[in-house]
């Protein structure tokens, strides 16, 4: 009868302690989950032109580079040649839409 009694009190201790109050010396951290791109990436570089998967529309753009395009990689200035895929970044179109007129690409943290 004792050992039910026994049982029953640490069934109901079991019960009524927090799980957290059990493992207080227990660290039991989650890592967060890496936010989830919203940006426009370069898909591919050419000689001439660069191709963009744009997030807002899950579509690919295509926009021809120029010598008059200004680009910049993480803030400097840079040139077509130090553009990659995966790289994050934001095409201000020119007047005519195909071209850019200027790219800002960041590296990918």
């Amino acid at each position: 009868m004792k050992f039910l009694a026994t049982i029953l009190a640490l069934l109901v201790a079991s019960l009524l302690i927090p799980s957290t109050a059990i493992a207080a010396g227990k660290s039991k951290k989650k890592s967060p989950m890496p936010a989830a791109s919203t940006s426009d990436t370069i898909t591919s570089v050419h000689l001439t032109s660069i191709t963009i998967s744009v997030f807002a529309t899950h579509s690919a753009k295509e926009f021809k580079v120029t010598p008059s395009t200004k680009i910049t990689v993480n803030g400097q200035p840079s040139q077509l040649n130090g553009l990659a895929t995966s790289m994050e970044v934001v095409v201000t179109p020119a007047p005519d839409g195909v071209t850019a007129a200027a790219i800002d690409a960041k590296t990918r943290r």
